[in-house]
């Protein structure tokens, strides 16, 4: 025997409850993007690594899975689907009327130091909207981010609602363009106290400047704060919108039913292409999606000027945050298993079988050749809820032995009705 080849470092297999857990926070995503109007798309693996270089930001452009194909193309695993899905509004949407609602659901790639529950393999669900730089439009983000974690019953969540684009402000006040603000803005989103000063040391923005933004990141708590945040950024140009826009987005959610929301200026996100509003999603301290507004990201991919927002969740980080809740999804049960007490049985078990599952239901037959004392083993350990037990005796009557794997009782069914009888207990 030859040695076991091992999994990929930082991937891992699903089976089981873990799996069932992941389906059932995409089958909740599929149904609350389906209420809100959202279209589904399904973009490549791989894509060109210029669509993730232009604009990504430093710290995903550093865990690219890079290649070369036979052609000497220079391709990568697509790290996030924010950037795949504006390339395809580029190349064939963009003649569709506005705003454009597109929803999409992924595997993404990230060579990253492995560590608890961030994979090198992970699926992200997400929405785009395109075409709107109206504050309903944020607002949506808000009200369809609640919906989801009130939908999945998360336990002690909280929406984070911050501006980008006033830090953004501040540091042009401050002599740093939009381009060199990236590192700054990494190590806002670190929560990294002596990462921050040392950024802004090496930045050369004047004290006063660097000042207003560690009072401004320091800024959390209930809508009432933006108020201070009015004061403390008064005269810095055009932050007066953007505070009055945030208190609107704010405004407009709560009309969608959303109660609770934190402000958190200080929220900075790790792609550097947001431009304004960003929403995160947190329970139990883990980030579980997180998005924004993203005004420039279509014309810097090779796209007409386009307002657009978005949001994007971690369905890895989902599933796992319910298991670690204690919610027990379950695997879903077979309805029986056809159970021949001999090989002659067999041609008469897989008719049974074959009738059953053009009705719909869930079947499995006994595969082995097994005792039947071992078949009816079999039969529990998969869950099934019952037992169609197919002998020559019984055959010979024109009946079929049925049994309740939950309480044992058994009854004779004319095997002419055994689809409707089962179909009538399930």
């Amino acid at each position: 025997m030859g040695d076991r080849v091992q999994r990929p470092r930082g991937t891992r297999d699903l089976f089981n409850g873990e799996l069932e857990r992941v389906r059932h926070v995409e089958r909740v995503f599929k149904s609350i993007f389906k209420r809100y109007g959202y279209q589904e798309v399904e973009t490549p693996i791989f894509e060109s690594l210029e669509l993730f270089t232009k604009k990504s930001g430093s710290e995903v452009v550093n865990q690219i899975y890079e290649f070369k194909d036979k052609s000497g193309r220079e391709l990568a695993l697509r790290p996030e689907l924010t950037a795949p899905v504006v390339r395809l509004y580029n190349n064939q949407l963009k003649s569709e009327p506005k705003p454009l609602k597109l929803c999409y659901f992924g595997s993404c790639f990230r060579y990253e130091r492995k560590q608890a529950n961030r994979w090198r393999q992970f699926s992200q669900a997400g929405v785009e909207l395109i075409g709107s730089s109206r504050p309903e439009s944020d607002a949506e983000m808000v009200a369809l981010t609640n919906d989801v974690a009130s939908q999945l019953e998360l336990k002690d969540y909280g929406l984070r609602v911050g501006d980008i684009g006033v830090l953004r402000k501040l540091l042009i006040e401050g002599g740093i363009p939009i381009d060199n603000q990236d590192s700054i803005l990494r190590a806002i989103d670190s929560k990294d106290e002596s990462r921050i000063e040392g950024e802004l040391d090496k930045s050369g923005v004047n004290e006063e400047i660097q000042e207003k933004i560690r009072e401004l990141i320091k800024l959390k708590g209930d809508p009432n704060v933006l108020e201070e945040a009015k004061e403390l950024l008064e005269g810095v140009k055009d932050s007066e919108k953007t505070i009055r826009d945030l208190q609107e987005i704010l405004s407009r959610a709560q009309q969608l039913g959303v109660r609770d929301i934190n402000i958190d200026m200080g929220i900075a996100r790790g792609l550097e292409y947001y431009t304004g509003f960003v929403i995160e999603l947190y329970s139990d301290d883990v980030q579980l999606g997180g998005g924004g507004r993203y005004d420039d990201l279509i014309e810097v991919l090779g796209g007409e000027p386009t307002p657009a927002v978005g949001m994007g969740f971690g369905i890895d980080r989902l599933a796992q945050l319910l298991g670690d809740q204690g919610r027990d999804i379950g695997v879903e049960s077979l309805e029986s298993v056809v159970l021949p007490t001999g090989d002659e049985m067999l041609d008469e078990c897989l008719s049974i079988a074959t009738e059953l599952r053009e009705k719909g239901l869930s079947i499995d037959v006994d595969l082995m050749g097994r005792k039947l004392d071992k078949a009816l083993s079999y039969a529990d350990s998969r869950g099934a809820k019952y037992a169609i037990i197919v002998g020559p005796e019984d055959i010979g009557e024109g009946k079929v032995t049925l049994r309740d794997m939950g309480t044992g009782n058994q009854e004779k069914v004319s095997r002419g009705k055994i689809v409707k009888e089962l179909s009538k207990k399930i």
